[in-house]
């Protein structure tokens, strides 16, 4: 078997989800405009803890991911997942309209559904 078709092992599967996770949480992190020290105080997980785990140097527990995932205002699949559905933004509106109450999410879902007017024409003068 050739060395490109060669199944990964079960650490090189390990690596490559701390390294997808680290990206992941670093990309939110600098979308958002969050220092590290507000996803820490959101989280309640360290902010040096943060550090290795944006580094891909730690190897986090699935409940401390999912804080991390919620000061990011993410569902916890957004960080894990094998390839993202989305950008980072459209991740993170979906997973504020998840959380949001039924009644938030029909209002969400009347202004989507609602005609968008054509933008008005300048008047050149002529």
């Amino acid at each position: 078997m050739s060395e490109k078709n060669r199944p990964f092992t079960l650490d090189e599967s390990r690596t490559a989800l701390i390294a997808r996770v680290a990206h992941r949480v670093r990309d939110l992190r600098k979308q958002m405009g969050l220092p590290r020290r507000v996803v820490s105080e959101r989280s309640g997980v360290s902010s040096r803890y943060l550090a290795q785990l944006e580094a891909a140097e730690g190897n986090i527990s699935i409940a401390l991911l999912e804080r991390v995932a919620q000061a990011l205002e993410v569902p916890i699949e957004v960080l894990i997942a094998k390839t993202p559905a989305h950008d980072a933004e459209t991740q993170r509106v979906a997973g504020l309209y998840a959380a949001a109450p039924k009644e938030v999410r029909a209002q969400v879902g009347a202004l989507l559904a609602a005609p968008v007017p054509a933008p008005a024409r300048a008047d050149n003068g002529a």
